[in-house]
């Protein structure tokens, strides 16, 4: 009994903190208190990230109680019986439910019948959708992701991957089929195996959202405001920075050594808010680097530390 107890105490508080903000309230909640289980409020994707937040709480203290996940969301009815009659505030629709053939695992999907929808949680870890204003951003986020991991494959195999799958496969990433938030495609990518690769947003628009060669990013001119397009070149020197770490066992002196040892041709590229070269430092043995916003104003558009981004 004490090891159940100690268990579900673990998971319940694993939960609410994987879930946010909205999973502690329900655990904290007044039992007569129902504003969060209400239906058609104006904002209904934050109203339906908070029903499902809810549920997987319940989910978590069902299993604490029994040893396993619900077979159905009516079995919550033990943790507390609304949880049952809660619905997505857009489409008033049941939320989704499904669970693995081991009991171990379990789905819980926004019902809404668009693409996309709110989201979905896996065995407690939300997923929600990025607003479509941080789609491009989110979408160079993964390619960069994807050209670090090919760096990655590179210092290990001495080639590049011929099918992103193989990043996976060997473990180096293992979110290598992240879509594109816009499409929700696979990215395209192109190699010869040994010395040079590309990486395509899917998106069948033109423009697209860009793409990578070698490690180098062409973005479509920014709509999102030059913190955004600044934030993404940083990504492209660090994703240099790790390519030359690759080849070299250790970081650049100077920004410039990326350009002068054709791995990064357009090292100077500037912050696009105010026109200045990227600062850059160091240590005496290139085992450490920063990657700062020259913005000469506070606060700048942030920085890259040892691949560390300080804006998340």
């Amino acid at each position: 009994m004490k090891l159940i107890t100690v268990t579900s105490v673990i998971i319940a508080v694993f939960f609410a903190l994987s879930c946010g903000d909205s999973a502690m309230s329900f655990a904290e909640s007044d039992p007569e208190n129902t504003s969060v289980f209400a239906e058609g409020q104006p904002h209904g994707e934050k109203q339906c990230h908070e029903n499902m937040s809810n549920l997987a709480t319940g989910m978590s203290m069902f299993y604490g109680m029994h040893n396993r996940y619900p077979d159905s969301i009516a079995e919550l009815d033990v943790i507390n019986p609304r949880l049952c009659q809660l619905t997505c505030p857009s489409c008033n629709q049941p939320y989704l439910y499904s669970l693995s053939s081991s009991g171990e695992e379990y789905t819980l999907t926004c019902p809404l019948p668009v693409d996309p929808n709110h989201g979905f949680v896996e065995s407690g870890y939300c997923s929600w959708p990025p607003d479509p204003s941080a789609w491009q951003g989110v979408c160079h986020s993964n390619m960069l992701s994807l050209a670090t991991a090919c760096a990655m494959f590179y210092g290990v195999y001495n080639r590049y991957p011929e099918e992103l799958s193989e990043l996976g496969a060997t473990g180096i990433y293992e979110h290598w089929d992240e879509p594109c938030p816009a499409c929700g495609e696979l990215y395209n990518y192109f190699t010869d195996s040994l010395t040079t690769y590309q990486i395509h947003c899917p998106m069948p628009l033109d423009p697209t959202h860009g793409y990578i060669i070698d490690g180098v990013c062409y973005w479509p001119p920014d709509t999102t405001g030059s913190q955004e397009s600044c934030r993404s070149n940083m990504r492209c020197l660090g994703t240099g920075m790790s390519m030359f770490y690759a080849s070299y066992n250790r970081y650049p002196f100077e920004l410039s050594e990326l350009g002068t040892s054709g791995i990064m041709e357009n090292w100077d590229i500037p912050c696009p808010a105010c026109g200045e070269i990227y600062h850059y430092s160091t240590d005496p043995s290139g085992s450490t680097y920063t990657i700062e916003c020259p913005l000469p104003w506070d606060p700048a558009h942030g920085r890259i530390v040892d691949g560390i981004i300080s804006w998340n």
